[in-house]
């Protein structure tokens, strides 16, 4: 009986300026939940659209004894992401192309392009431009067409070319050397970076003989060069 005097006991227009102050509060609570929902699902939207269109990009893990020849055209789709590298431009041989990004084979080497006109940088070295080992390989040739490092051997010291990454800026490299090595050699070589070269990029072809019997070329073409811009 006390309770429902005490609750008798307080002026009715204090119970409703309650309520319509408690219902405002709560309002506003709402508001602001539903507020925070659409920030979220819109920030939600916008990472998966951002990660759709930077999704991982092909990755050639399988070294075939027929790649394509044919030779990419304007409606050539490149697949990669803003920080890879997209393009290669050597001048100083006329040669220039593509780049694909190549992982490591079914025989636990280095892939090698799909295209004989495309280059493959490998995924597990760095990117063109940053702190470190870099490597780019590409075909000397097909069976009927000339590869996109078929002149690799004919760059000298000092010759300049450049790297075009997916963003469209460009990494300028200086050849070092250009060395000749045995195939059974040539890891050593390839994976190996100058102390004195802060980033540096080592492009890779075949050379020398070609052995018929084993459908193998017995050197390859190493050009070790050092970013200059």
């Amino acid at each position: 009986m006390r309770q429902t005097q005490a609750w008798a006991d307080v002026p009715k227009i204090d119970l409703v300026k309650t309520w319509l102050r408690d219902k405002v509060k709560y309002k506003k609570l709402i508001g602001l939940a539903l507020a925070f929902l659409l920030v979220a699902t819109a920030l939600g939207w916008y990472y998966l659209r951002s990660t759709a269109s930077e999704q991982q990009p092909e990755i050639i893990t399988y070294s075939t004894d027929t790649p394509d020849e044919t030779r990419p055209d304007n409606g050539y789709k490149w697949r990669g992401r803003a920080g890879d590298p997209k393009y290669i431009r050597l001048p100083s041989i006329q040669t220039e192309g593509f780049i694909q990004n190549v992982g490591v084979d079914q025989n636990k080497q280095v892939a090698v392009p799909n295209n004989i006109h495309l280059a493959g940088w490998f995924v597990d070295s760095v990117r063109p431009g940053q702190t470190g080992l870099s490597i780019v390989d590409g075909h000397v040739d097909g069976r009927a067409e000339t590869g996109i490092f078929k002149r690799l051997a004919d760059l000298k010291e000092n010759d300049e070319y450049a790297v075009e990454m997916g963003d469209g800026s460009l990494k300028r490299y200086r050849v070092k050397k250009v060395v000749a090595i045995d195939t059974k050699d040539a890891a050593n070589v390839l994976f190996s970076q100058d102390p004195k070269v802060k980033s540096q990029l080592n492009l890779i072809t075949c050379g020398g003989n070609f052995d018929q019997q084993s459908q193998q070329y017995d050197k390859r073409i190493i050009v070790v060069s050092e970013l200059v811009s």
